[in-house]
């Protein structure tokens, strides 16, 4: 039975996956517009049901890692890029586990320092850092940062820095209802009760039992830190057998700020404990986005023919062109050095949405298929979904003052090389 077969099998609202499975290990640390977990997995299952021969899989935009830990649940070596440093020690953590003996011991200790009153340390300071915190948040937050620091073991010390994430996201100033960092309202502030120390305890007790047991010597995965552009050319040219990744459906700023809402967490984790990264990424609050696909608007002329694209600019103001024609130069190129890593018979699965630009839908998944198409890829299945409601903000963004209702579908493509 081909592929395609085979999706058509899952009828009716299969792959909207109301009904996500309680898969607790990738609710250790919140991310933005996260895969679904079952969806990818369902989807793996298949192609490498179709080819026993595939070994490998790689996300050139790992995110917080779904894909890379479905596929090597299903004895996939996983190999992931990413520019996010959040994204890098998050999709790490629930690759490498941890050694589940030595965090209970490790556990017992800092509990015993954070319930310690007479525990020296110090407050921790970054750029509007009181804008974002109130002063007894600053405080606990504080104690916790030099707690995990004085930790000897790394891997124990990711662990706990992942475990902060959803602390950080808590207990800061910051609205839930975006992936921006907007202000909430004072009145709101207000209210927030520091249980910050109370709540980090429960996590770092409860989350490591949905990890992996970390194994010694044995590499399993392969994680790569940067532009992705740039990273691409140093995987080897038709060495992956799968490629299956959700690409950024815009210049971050305008669609999903992935930057922003990692800005936080990242500046309270010691950075010796990230995966190498460029630091001017973190320069400030906007800088991460700023750096990432389709982040820096293109002077070029489109390097490519395209009917679809050329009918879409008719359609939207001149003014906006710089910011579509930027976004899929560097998107596109992406695509190719995607393909020059993929071995010849093998398969690509693409998840993407139709943003909006001028309040006018653009056409990606029609100009990635003519691209592809193009270069002879061939497109062998295609399908979508209706996102969940509960993976993306309801607004996303806000034109002429107006918000923005956010995508309700998504679009899975699958081609063959």
């Amino acid at each position: 039975m081909t592929i395609q077969a085979k999706i058509n099998q899952r009828k009716g609202s299969f792959w909207d996956f109301e009904n996500i499975s309680k898969d607790m290990l990738h609710r250790i640390a919140t991310y933005p517009a996260t895969m679904v977990p079952d969806m990818q997995r369902e989807i793996i299952s298949i192609v490498i049901e179709e080819d026993s021969s595939i070994k490998n899989i790689m996300d050139p935009f790992h995110g917080s890692g779904v894909t890379m830990v479905e596929g090597k649940k299903l004895g996939l070596f996983p190999i992931g890029i990413d520019i996010n440093p959040l994204a890098n020690i998050i999709t790490k953590v629930k690759l490498q586990g941890v050694d589940k003996e030595k965090v209970y011991s490790h556990n017992v200790l800092i509990e015993n320092k954070l319930m310690d009153e007479s525990f020296d340390y110090n407050i921790h300071s970054f750029y509007k850092i009181n804008k974002w915190f109130k002063p007894e948040i600053i405080e606990s937050l504080s104690k916790i940062h030099d707690a995990i620091i004085e930790v000897d073991d790394k891997l124990i010390r990711e662990y706990y820095w992942v475990c902060l994430v959803n602390i950080v996201r808590k207990y800061s100033n910051t609205r839930s209802s975006t992936f921006k960092l907007h202000i909430k309202p004072k009145e709101v502030i207000d209210t927030i009760q520091d249980n910050v120390i109370t709540d980090f305890i429960k996590s770092i007790n409860s989350h490591y039992k949905f990890l992996p047991n970390f194994k010694t010597n044995q590499e399993e995965f392969t994680l790569i830190s940067g532009d992705v552009k740039e990273k691409l050319k140093v995987v080897a040219k038709n060495s992956v057998d799968l490629i299956c990744t959700s690409p950024p459906y815009g210049d971050n700023a305008t669609t999903v700020t992935y930057g922003q809402y990692s800005m936080l967490p990242i500046f309270w984790i010691d950075k010796k404990d990230l995966i190498e990264f460029d630091e001017k990424l973190i320069e400030n609050y906007s800088s991460l986005d700023s750096a990432s696909l389709g982040g820096v608007k293109s002077q070029k002329i489109f390097e490519y023919q395209s009917k679809v694209l050329d009918e879409y600019l008719l359609k939207i103001a001149h003014d906006k062109h710089r910011k579509v024609i930027g976004f899929l130069n560097d998107y596109l190129e992406t695509l190719e050095l995607m393909m020059d890593t993929l071995r010849s018979g093998k398969y690509l699965v693409l998840t993407l949405g139709n943003r909006r630009v001028d309040n006018k839908i653009m056409p990606l998944t029609e100009i990635t298929e003519e691209f592809l198409e193009g270069r002879g890829v061939k497109l062998i299945s295609r399908f979508d979904r209706n996102i969940s409601k509960k993976r993306i903000p309801r607004k996303v963004s806000r034109v002429n003052d107006i918000a923005v209702e956010s995508m309700s579908k998504e679009y899975i493509l699958i081609f063959q090389k």
